[in-house]
């Protein structure tokens, strides 16, 4: 049997990770890859709930970041590690790298402590590879219509998490930034590229 791999792509509202996402499961089909397709927040039962009130309720930042917890908590635990432990590939919108960005940078809340929570959360299993699709916050809120109290975030919000992202990566050796700006058929060579590379390895 091969070896699994988990995947997650990342980014800020508006970046492509849905688009390269549905990229990826059909380059993988055609690569007779065996994996399964889920994101954050709300692939579980629970995590559905959780995510309505997240996007659409006000709530402190501190109770925001304890039901995103709560909700990587039951994906980890009822998603992601029985596909890994089946030897399925693992592809996700967002994963723990989002928490950092959205309530460590845009809330302001303290670094240590969601990390902290976040190992709890993932019970150390976080992706292989975070594929980080990065662009200007302008051109990427122009793309999308804003449907969620996230998205109507503030512009500076937004730029609070795209700093998030771009100074977490730098931390990582299993993060790499593609320029999301480029035309989408460009952005998607770059993608099956890695993946090329990495179906060939596992």
């Amino acid at each position: 049997m091969k070896q699994s791999l988990y995947i997650a792509f990342e980014g800020i509202e508006g970046s492509g990770k849905s688009t390269h996402v549905r990229f990826t499961e059909e380059f993988l089909k055609a690569k007779g890859v065996s994996f399964i397709t889920t994101f954050e927040p709300g692939a579980t039962p629970l995590g559905k709930r959780l995510r309505e009130m997240i996007l659409q309720e006000n709530m402190d930042p501190f109770t925001e970041l304890l039901l995103y917890i709560a909700d990587r908590k039951e994906h980890i635990k009822e998603i992601v590690k029985p596909a890994i432990n089946k030897g399925m590939w693992v592809i996700s919108d967002r994963c723990f790298l989002s928490t950092l960005a959205y309530q460590g940078y845009g809330r302001g809340l303290n670094i240590k402590l969601i990390e902290k929570l976040n190992e709890i959360a993932t019970e150390g299993i976080v992706p292989n590879l975070i594929i980080l699709l990065d662009l200007d916050v302008e051109s990427a809120l122009k793309r999308c219509k804003p449907t969620d109290r996230i998205e109507r975030e503030s512009l500076e919000f937004h730029k609070k998490v795209r700093k998030g992202y771009l100074e977490e990566a730098q931390k990582r050796k299993n993060v790499i930034i593609i320029n999301s700006s480029l035309p989408k058929e460009e952005v998607k060579k770059k993608i099956i590229e890695i993946l090329s590379n990495l179906t060939d390895q596992y």
